[in-house]
């Protein structure tokens, strides 16, 4: 489903409550997870990480290092105000490939308060051993997103957030 131009205007000014999109500080929202700099979040004085520099087959640990995450490629690169597609490898913290995990997307504009609509993206398995693929990520304003990613396993779970900046 697509935002309206009104929706939108809504989100310059504040309003972006949308149904089923906690707004920053929800009891339980990503938004108040309590992480520090760098790939774990938010900055302890409520700014955010700089962007990160977007490279095919960039690698991130995830916060309690359970987990190495591979963004494999983004179609398009992250800088247009668009649909996404992703597609991600899941790996042990030894850097092998997991085949029983489960991937979750949440992008969010932490800087005004809102995410995406529907609120999450599935990952969905393309048949190689630890790959999904995220679709239709739709982020659609200009400004700095975070993409959290959300990795389950028989026994772990754990986050990682990738931030990128668009800006058309």
């Amino acid at each position: 489903m697509r935002l309206t131009a009104l929706s939108i205007a809504l989100c310059w000014l504040g309003a972006c409550a949308l149904p089923g999109v906690p707004m920053a500080g929800d009891a339980g929202s990503a938004a108040d997870t309590g992480a520090t700099a760098g790939d774990a979040g938010p900055l302890a004085d409520g700014g955010t990480p700089e962007p990160d520099d977007y490279r095919a087959g960039m690698v991130k640990r995830t916060s309690a290092g359970l987990f190495r995450v591979v963004l494999v490629s983004s179609d398009p690169i992250p800088q247009d105000l668009t649909e996404y597609t992703w597609e991600i490898e899941v790996q042990d913290a030894q850097g092998n490939a997991l085949n029983d995990a489960t991937l979750v997307a949440e992008p969010r504009m932490l800087e005004h308060g809102h995410g995406t609509f529907p609120a999450v993206t599935e990952g969905v398995p393309t048949g190689e051993t630890g790959r999904f693929t995220l679709a239709d990520m739709d982020l659609f304003m200009a400004g700095v997103w975070r993409i959290e990613l959300r990795i389950n396993n028989a026994s772990d779970g754990d986050f990682v957030y990738f931030f990128f900046l668009l800006d058309s």
